[in-house]
């Protein structure tokens, strides 16, 4: 009997593997998950907890309740691929052989550049992430607290998981200013390492003109150098500064050092090198990357991640079937982006083209705000939608 063997048990190992048990019978295939953490957190709801419209303990379930029966999972760590022996090695159950692996590692924030970065988040004071659930509280608390100045949200590099979330900080927070009765006493500068707001038409456009007028100004090509808290100052590397008294920052992202140790299987940031369509690895005809691992060119989302999902369990019928795989990966994504209380913006594209209008909407908010983790927890992780 064939083994496949998933590395993660995050959103796009718990989608996979729950999909691939619904089309193959225990007897038929053996599936493995290895998964280093007993908690499983619903991480698109961090920017409602920032604006206080979600609890975090709604976020979390314990791993092992979210696999279909006949699915092994092992709460260990991997720290190295052995491609060419075909198997793993983990920090306290020893090898693990595969017939195919599936790499849904996941990415992780590195706090060491910009410099003074850490020691700031450590301090928190005025400099805040939300890409963590204790930092979005801290932020969360910030901001109620709040009664005038500047408040930056800055992105250090990309790519990043879900790239719009720091611009739905700067709106929420724009628009939350207004509620409170402080919008004169305020200013808001987004920072972005990029030549625009928004890499894709015609979101791009529509979030132009929502933050020319609101208010809120963006200072593009600014790539963090270093950080200074005390001061309330953040430096690029081309000389530029921008002042903040209260700033959300988006630390950089890898992949996991685990794929460092592994030769072949990702690049210099770690992520695991795929075909962009056919989801396997650059190099090794077995591996096949899901999820924020990859380098795939597209935007890092549980929505990318749920047709990834139906995309790889329809390559895995045909490979075991003895047949080529014709299924491919187009890059569709949904993200959903609050642009202030009550309404949400939808950007839906895929590789080649948008899909969806840029249109803010109050029946968007609901989907956003009061559905999606419920479908998430009920319906996306078990291959149902």
């Amino acid at each position: 009997m064939k083994r496949i063997l998933v590395l993660g048990g995050g959103s796009a190992g718990v989608m996979f593997s729950n999909r691939m048990r619904r089309e193959f019978g225990q007897d038929e295939l053996e599936i493995v998950v290895i998964e280093k953490s007993e908690k499983h957190i619903y991480q698109p709801a961090f920017t409602l907890v920032v604006f206080d419209l979600d609890d975090p303990k709604n976020l979390v379930r314990p791993t092992k309740d979210l696999f279909f029966d006949g699915i092994k999972l092992v709460i260990d760590e991997v720290t190295k691929i052995h491609p060419e022996e075909n198997k793993v090695t983990t920090t306290k159950n020893g090898d693990y052989s595969y017939d195919y692996l599936v790499i849904a590692t996941g990415g992780r924030l590195v706090y060491g550049e910009p410099e003074g970065m850490k020691e700031g988040l450590e301090k928190g004071t005025n400099l805040f992430t939300f890409y963590n659930m204790d930092g979005a509280v801290k932020l969360r608390d910030a901001l109620k607290n709040f009664d005038g100045g500047t408040i930056a949200s800055t992105v250090c590099e990309m790519p990043i998981k879900c790239p719009a979330a720091p611009m739905k900080f700067i709106m929420m927070a724009e628009d939350m200013s207004r509620r409170m009765g402080i919008r004169d006493k305020c200013k808001f500068v987004f920072t972005t390492p990029m030549p625009a707001v928004f890499s894709r038409q015609p979101y791009a456009s529509k979030l132009e003109s929502i933050f020319k007028a609101r208010g809120i100004e963006t200072v593009p090509n600014f790539t963090p150098s270093e950080v200074d808290h005390d001061k309330g100052i953040i430096k690029d590397f081309g000389g530029k500064e921008v002042k903040f008294d209260l700033m959300s920052i988006t630390p950089p992202h890898e992949g996991m050092s685990l794929i460092e140790n592994s030769e072949g299987v990702g690049d210099a940031a770690n992520w695991v090198t795929c075909d962009k369509h056919r989801m396997v690895s650059k190099k090794f005809e077995n591996i096949y990357g899901i999820g924020d691992a990859t380098d795939f060119p597209t935007s890092k989302t549980a929505s990318g991640i749920r047709k990834q999902a139906k995309v790889l369990v329809s390559i895995f019928k045909a490979i075991l079937k003895g047949e080529a795989p014709t299924a491919t990966y187009d890059g569709e994504i949904i993200c959903p982006m609050l642009t202030r209380y009550n309404r949400v913006m939808f950007a839906h594209f895929n590789y080649e083209e948008a899909i969806s209008p840029a249109i803010e909407s109050y029946a968007n908010w609901v989907l956003k705000v009061h559905m999606l983790r419920p479908l998430y927890f009920n319906l996306m992780l078990n291959g149902l939608v």
